[in-house]
């Protein structure tokens, strides 16, 4: 048996589509040992290793959807100059409960349904931001997304940088 390259790691990550913190998490080892391991700085122990390659090649052999086969296409967002009383009316409207917050096409943050309970309706968007929500591109697995989703509340799906779609625990149940 030809054991895989520890120089491959890294394109392989990028290929499905993951960061560095992503395929850390997912395995249990630290950000900073993968970016070591990635450069060539350190090389794992054989468990490590294995487990690197064995999540990899699961991923790229599964026959899955993709982050793109489950986003909802049509993101409602905000700005942080936005009120409290649009975000309302946008939850409202739309029974949505989880917003990406953009400056431009850039996520600067997150907001929830349950962070406008209480405020005052002038309030800005700004004063209450939470962080971004984490991203993924189209590409991604959705054993990926589902990962991510057991610590946040939405994942933002992009494409070259803007945000495309976005998914919620709820859209994979």
């Amino acid at each position: 048996m030809r054991f895989p390259r520890l120089e491959d790691i890294q394109r392989r990550r990028k290929i499905l589509g993951m960061t560095q913190s992503q395929l850390s998490k997912r395995i249990g080892i630290s950000q900073s040992l993968l970016t070591k391991i990635e450069r060539g700085l350190v090389v794992p122990n054989y468990k490590t290793a294995t487990e690197l390659f064995d999540f990899l090649e699961n991923a790229e052999n599964s026959e899955q959807k993709l982050a793109k086969d489950a986003m909802h296409m049509h993101v409602l967002t905000l700005k942080p100059s936005d009120t409290v009383q649009k975000a309302v009316g946008l939850v409202k409207r739309h029974s949505i409960s989880q917003f990406p917050v953009l400056e431009g096409h850039k996520p600067v943050g997150s907001i929830a349904s349950v962070d406008l309970i209480g405020r005052q309706k002038s309030s800005k968007i700004a004063e209450m931001l939470g962080e971004p929500f984490p991203s993924v591109n189209e590409g991604t697995p959705l054993s990926v997304v589902k990962s991510i989703l057991r610590s946040s509340r939405a994942v933002v799906v992009l494409h070259k940088g803007e945000v495309r779609g976005i998914i919620t625990a709820e859209d994979l149940l």
